[in-house]
């Protein structure tokens, strides 16, 4: 099963080439580099956002020769570029690179080294390399998506596991589309959704509640079946988050990642906004945690009763929104493995 993506395969790496004369020998002492990565697991392919910046401890100019690489772990180099950067007397240098990913899943390093003596400039950055599956269970699933939903039910179709129709489905995936129309009153999706919950299907909300907080400290949102939220702001976003449930499908073909660094993963983000859940006449289950204690969690299940479907709230954002606030859908696409 191939992953859907909406970013380009294509490779965006920069070449810099500022300095076309040979330039001198530069030394680990002399110049050092810092990279800054905001991820640590990628798709096959999948395009890398770098920062590096070179730094020249000496008081002289320095014509310096970096040459960035990833490499696999048997040391063999996969991908390099040469940054041909004048330093000045005890400047700092900073530019965003672009590096593609392996097309090989494994584990890669991204370093920086003097490329006259191979000397390390950086510390290794590792990273993993996986394409996301699909279990047999999760395969054999029939998920609904409303019409209103386009992106959603490109996504299911493309990865061949739609539901013919409501009648046949066991789950209605819903984005910001749905709970927005909801909290503005519409009627209509409002019994669409109880229909679902009362045919025990359960209903998925992506990307739910804001993606920062308004200028009013907190804002509820009311859902069927005496369902009801409401938000408060946070400083910042969380730089992590993991899988509390044990169900093992939520992990399926994730067994080398550290889940700590989940954050920021193909996009996928806990917003600087915390998401506080009242349920009457049912319970409530965390299955994302997130920052320290006291924690934050994110994704909750939510059970209604016997013969009832669940409703499982998802805040974390795919790519900044399925759909933005403004209406405009966004260009890239969401990965499996983290809807469920």
């Amino acid at each position: 099963m191939k992953q859907q993506r909406f970013f380009s395969l294509a490779i965006l790496g920069l070449l810099l080439i500022l300095c076309p004369f040979s330039s001198a020998a530069q030394s680990s002492d002399e110049v050092n580099a810092l990279l800054d990565v905001s991820a640590r697991h990628f798709l096959p392919g999948q395009v890398i956002k770098v920062d590096v910046q070179l730094n020249n401890h000496t008081s002289r100019l320095i014509k310096s020769r970096t040459r960035l690489q990833v490499v696999n772990q048997g040391g063999l180099e996969s991908w390099s570029t040469l940054l041909r950067i004048p330093l000045k007397a005890n400047q700092s240098f900073r530019i965003p690179m672009m590096v593609k990913a392996p097309e090989v899943d494994g584990k890669y390093i991204l370093r920086a080294s003097a490329d006259e003596n191979g000397a390390k400039l950086s510390d290794d950055i590792p990273f993993d390399v996986f394409q996301p599956e699909k279990s047999k269970k999760l395969s054999k699933i029939m998920v609904y998506v409303p019409d209103y939903e386009p992106a959603l039910k490109k996504f299911v179709e493309e990865w061949k596991i739609n539901a013919p129709s409501f009648s046949w489905g066991q789950c209605m995936l819903c984005s910001y589309r749905t709970w927005q129309r909801l909290q503005n009153g519409d009627t209509d999706v409002r019994a669409e959704v109880e229909r679902a919950l009362r045919r025990n299907m359960s209903v998925i909300f992506l990307d739910f509640g804001p993606a920062k907080m308004p200028d009013i400290d907190q804002t509820e949102i009311d859902l069927p079946f005496r369902i009801s939220t409401y938000f408060s702001g946070k400083a910042n976003p969380e730089k992590a988050f993991s899988i509390v449930s044990k169900d093992q499908e939520l992990n399926y073909h994730l067994q080398n990642m550290e889940s700590g660094n989940w954050n920021g993963f193909d996009a996928v983000t806990v917003p600087p906004v915390r998401m506080n859940v009242k349920v009457k006449g049912g319970s409530k289950k965390n299955i994302v945690q997130a920052g320290k204690n006291p924690y934050r969690f994110p994704v909750v299940s939510i059970s209604i009763g016997k013969g009832r479907g669940k409703v499982i709230l998802s805040q974390l954002l795919t790519d900044g929104r399925l759909l933005k606030p403004d209406g405009k859908t966004p260009t890239k696409k969401m990965d499996y493995n983290m809807i469920h």
